[in-house]
């Protein structure tokens, strides 16, 4: 898996929406990749802008085999500032869960064994912790 610091590096900090015709998944998933690390390592989360930017960018992604796991993301990066620390917390637990799912379906073209899964009880999701 590549580090969070090599992936920051190569991702441009504005970036036009682009239809899901024009992606393809993987493209798609590495995109996403590149700007949930790069608002991680910036700790740019708190920064209704950058939150904003983030959810254009992972709006494509409700097109894959996600679940509902985009849309609820996409919700808490659209709240309005100040965003409560709990959602904060919440949103930066459930964007490193994706990461490896996003990853997998890049490389593979499908989410990996043992990944969430939207039919899984919000309290599954809430102890999910993937093993990288």
């Amino acid at each position: 898996m590549p580090s969070p610091t090599s992936l920051a590096n190569g991702a441009t900090h504005s970036a036009p929406a682009m239809p899901m015709s024009s992606w393809s998944p993987d493209g798609l998933c590495e995109r996403a990749v590149r700007a949930i690390w790069r608002s991680l390592d910036e700790h740019d989360l708190v920064d209704e802008h950058v939150r904003d930017e983030l959810a254009t960018i992972l709006e494509p992604l409700t097109e894959l085999p996600l679940g509902n796991r985009p849309q609820r993301l996409i919700g808490v990066l659209k709240q309005r500032n100040p965003l409560d620390p709990s959602h904060l917390y919440w949103l930066t637990r459930r964007l490193l869960t994706l990461v490896p799912e996003l990853q997998a379906i890049a490389h593979d073209g499908h989410p990996p064994a043992g990944a969430l899964r939207s039919d899984m009880p919000i309290d599954e999701i809430d102890a999910y912790q993937p093993l990288d």
